[in-house]
Order: C-alpha cells, then structure tokens, then sequence
C-alpha cells in the first residue's frame, strides 16, 4: 500500500498547487485577523472597566457622583463588548471549517461558479461589529460621566 496519495486531474478552474497556497492563506489571515482585533477589543473593554471603577473610588472619596447612570451604562456596554467578543471567537472558528469545507468541495468538484453561503460566518462579523460598537458606547458613556463629574472644562 502506497503512503503516496493520488491527487485527481485538475480541471482549468485552478491547479492543486494554487489551491493549497489559497487555503493557506485563508487560514491565516482568518487566523491574524480574529487574533488581532479581538485581542483588541477584550483589552479596552477590560481596561476601560477597570478604569471606570477607580475613577468611581475617586469620586467617591470626593463625595461627588454625578451622572451615575451614564456610568452603569459604560459597565454594561463594556460587559456586551467583552462576551460578544467572547462569542464571535468561538463562531469565526467553526466559519473558518466551514469555508474551508466549500473549498475543498469547489477544488473536488471544479465548481466554481457562485458563491456559498456562511452563516457563521455572517454571525462573525456581526458579533464583531456589536463588540466593536459597544465599547464605542461605553467609552462615550464613560466620557460623558467624567465630563459631568468636573474632569471636563
């Protein structure tokens, strides 16, 4: 029994060698970009909530706490960030094995006409926009609460 495996005849779509380097490819920018920008985001919900809560203990050292609600707004954006974060994380991975999975299908088949539908990764890039725009709302929130506690002019 040969170790060897037989690869089929490719068709004009695309040959084996270009293929695998596209796969590749895929693979690690799915793998930098979702790396990178979450990252990114866990780190300044996490910082930005952690901040919030000194400047509170500062404020309340002062006897002074104006706006609190903008503040409990922040927390709650900031904890949205953070899970949808969490979450997309876990649904880029299963969006990349099914991506994967269609071009494994389209090389096997030379089909490549049309385009194949991921939900997963739809809910990807839907959960990094939601984590993406909640902690632009928390940090404004929390702008607002510094501001009208007398950190602003």
């Amino acid at each position: 029994m040969s170790d060897i495996v037989e690869q089929p005849e490719a068709s004009p779509g695309m040959d084996w060698d270009t293929y695998y380097a596209h796969r590749n490819k895929l693979d690690e920018i799915r793998i930098e970009q979702s790396s990178s920008f979450d990252k990114s985001i866990l780190t300044l919900s996490s910082g930005a909530l952690a901040f919030s809560l000194v400047i509170l203990d500062n404020f309340k050292t002062a006897n002074v706490v104006i706006a609190m609600p903008c503040l409990i707004y922040s927390w709650i954006f900031f904890v949205i960030a953070i899970f949808a974060n969490i979450a997309s994380t876990f649904i880029s991975s299963k969006a990349a094995e099914i991506a994967i999975a269609h071009i494994d299908r389209r090389m096997r088949e030379q089909d490549w006409q049309g385009q194949d539908k991921n939900f997963h990764d739809d809910m990807t890039r839907i959960l990094n926009s939601a984590a993406g725009i909640s902690f632009a709302v928390g940090a404004i929130c929390l702008l607002v609460f510094a501001y009208k506690n007398g950190i602003g002019p």
